[in-house]
């Protein structure tokens, strides 16, 4: 196996924000449309980062985090569904912060642990911090829970529980 150095590869997927374009590779390709063609891209280009890190043998030690920013979006002719949630793409309510996030460390996260707890985009800055084995700064607030123990499957529930009171100390 080569040697690596630590890197940080941060792919952010526009191509779901309106217009919806898929590349003219995907155009057609579902036959349900510019939507669901683009979804079909988005996966296909996943696969192929996920193919690439498996062919450089480092799958065992490379974290992967596949999330989204925000809910569905509100307004046609891109109107998403929230499913059970109220609320889209800039609102406050809860389908507008609840969104998908799977994250990825061959034998160290168990796969396919399915959880409902509360993890949000900034939880990544502490945990990864603690991965890496960083130290976070202690001259302002950090925004975001180290949830490695939530991730590793040694707690239960994720670090969330009495978030609010933890905020209210710090304001």
């Amino acid at each position: 196996m080569r040697s690596w150095e630590p890197f940080c590869a941060y792919v952010s997927y526009s191509m779901v924000h309106m217009p919806v374009l898929p590349h003219p590779d995907f155009a057609g390709k579902t036959g349900n449309g510019d939507w669901a063609d683009v979804l079909a891209e988005m996966d296909y280009r996943t696969g192929q980062i996920l193919d690439a890190i498996h062919d450089a043998g480092i799958d065992d030690n490379t974290i992967v985090v596949f999330c989204s920013d925000n809910g569905p979006e509100g307004t046609d002719p891109w109107l998403g569904d929230s499913g059970p949630w109220r609320g889209t793409y800039f609102t406050a309510m809860e389908a507008s912060l609840r969104a998908p996030f799977i994250i990825r460390w061959p034998g160290k996260i168990p796969a396919g642990r399915v959880s409902n707890e509360i993890v949000h985009i900034v939880d990544m800055y502490p945990t990864l911090a603690r991965v890496a084995g960083a130290k976070l700064p202690t001259d302002r607030p950090v925004d975001g829970i180290d949830q490695l123990g939530f991730f590793l499957g040694k707690q239960e529930n994720s670090n969330r529980e009495g978030f609010p009171a933890y905020v209210a100390d710090r304001l």
